[in-house]
């Protein structure tokens, strides 16, 4: 296939709508007792930088919102020798002291196989919600770490 043919496939991927029925969400919410300092800041280098998203919908500072997609292995799965994907889209709205991340569109297939989105009664929705637990644990622990201060002295 050429670097044109596989161009129009993911962009045909991308603009396809989940079908009917796929409009499950799964949602994590952090409160903070204290301020979360400069919040989007680091949810938006955590994004860009850890996450690696496959797409970014939206990012709105005056909002406090970063819609973004991904597509990632199951860690879960992994060590097992089992090559599943998860692909998800994920909504992220900041506070001072709250953020949302809301989970949608959510699917998982194993490679050249037709994708499963999950709802309420999916078998595998617990994992799956487990995988998006440990992607909002990692946001929510990043949120909170304390910024390096540098004190100019090498």
């Amino acid at each position: 296939m050429s670097d044109i043919e596989n161009s129009e496939s993911s962009k045909k991927e991308e603009n396809l709508a989940p079908p009917p029925g796929s409009d499950y969400e799964v949602a994590f919410t952090l409160h903070s007792d204290t301020q979360l300092e400069r919040a989007y800041d680091k949810a938006e280098h955590w994004v860009k930088s850890g996450v690696h998203p496959d797409r970014i919908f939206l990012e709105d500072r005056s909002m406090g919102v970063i819609n973004f997609r991904k597509v990632m292995r199951d860690p879960l799965l992994i060590q097992a020798g089992v090559e599943r994907l998860i692909d998800f889209r994920c909504s992220l709205t900041l506070s001072d002291t709250d953020v949302d991340a809301v989970f949608s569109s959510v699917c998982y297939y194993e490679p050249n196989t037709e994708p499963a989105y999950i709802n309420q009664y999916d078998p595998e929705l617990s994992s799956i919600k487990e995988v998006l637990n440990m992607v909002s644990n990692n946001l929510f622990n990043y949120l909170r770490k304390p910024l390096l201060i540098s004190d100019g002295q090498d």
